[in-house]
């Protein structure tokens, strides 16, 4: 189990008497994580360049105060995401940079509890862009540092990212269409950084693609978005990244990630294509 700093002890230990008290960890109230990590920050008296730290810790110590009273079930792990960011507002400055450090220790709280990977990514993820937008961030300027959040966090617990693809696209496509983002271009660049990291790690970038791109389209069915565009807005994002890594990798996503995907006729755009095309002759 990850070793706390004072913030993430504090908030723990705060929070389980809190949560006891209810009788219930199913959920975890925002404004109750919020006005914690708030007090407890003050009470540090150090929210200046430290603060992503800070915040890593204080939702770590969140998390396992619900995995001490019964598990990190229910919408906890997102809800925490948002009541610390929340929190650090209140005292500081948040920004996209702190962000990465939330989702990292979003992920590694998770683990410390036994949540399943791809759920609390998913989480993790929701949380962070919605949090960001809660104080004044836009979800242009967060995806990129919650997406780099979620990879290192995977990476931190020993995870793949053929398991994590699916909850970071899903996350990230509930989020910026509750936050009245720009839903497609989120996802595209969503999967260009899970393929670039794949590409990288040498895990197999067809099997994150496709993951990436399922992962769209069940949050596409949730959220009421067009499923056809964001599945292609997904594919466009790790087709293009494939091919800056080579056209081998190029030709194995566009093959993997075009043609017909848990129901649904993925077909990514001609100028796409041909760019592609191109590039592999």
């Amino acid at each position: 189990m990850t070793i706390l700093g004072r913030i993430g002890t504090t908030m723990r230990d705060a929070l389980t008497g809190t949560l006891q008290g209810a009788g219930r960890v199913s959920n975890v109230a925002i404004d109750t994580v919020r006005d914690t990590t708030a007090n407890t920050l003050r009470s540090a008296r150090s929210v200046g360049g430290e603060v992503g730290h800070l915040a890593q810790d204080a939702v770590i110590g969140t998390i396992q105060a619900a995995g001490n009273i019964g598990g990190a079930a229910g919408t906890v792990v997102r809800d925490s995401t948002i009541g610390v960011i929340q929190g650090v507002g209140m005292v500081g400055v948040a920004t996209t940079t702190m962000l990465h450090d939330v989702v990292v220790g979003a992920i590694r709280g998770s683990s410390d509890v036994g949540a399943e990977l791809g759920t609390a990514t998913q989480q993790a993820v929701e949380g962070a862009i919605r949090g960001g937008a809660s104080v004044g961030l836009t979800a242009e300027e967060s995806v990129v540092q919650v997406t780099r959040g979620t990879i290192d966090g995977v990476r931190e617990v020993g995870g793949a990212l053929t398991d994590a693809a699916h909850g970071t696209v899903s996350g990230v496509v509930t989020a910026v269409a509750a936050t009245s983002g720009d839903v497609m271009t989120a996802t595209t660049a969503t999967t260009r950084q899970l393929i670039s990291s794949a590409a990288t790690t040498g895990e197999d970038v067809a099997q994150v693609a496709v993951s990436a791109v399922n992962g769209a389209i069940d949050a596409a069915r949730t959220t009421g978005q067009n499923v056809e565009q964001t599945a292609a807005a997904a594919a466009k994002g790790a087709i293009e990244a494939a091919y800056d890594v080579s056209d081998t990798a190029g030709d194995a996503v566009r093959n993997a990630t075009t043609g017909t995907i848990s129901g649904v006729r993925v077909v990514v755009d001609s100028a796409t294509s041909d760019r592609n095309d191109r590039s592999s002759t």
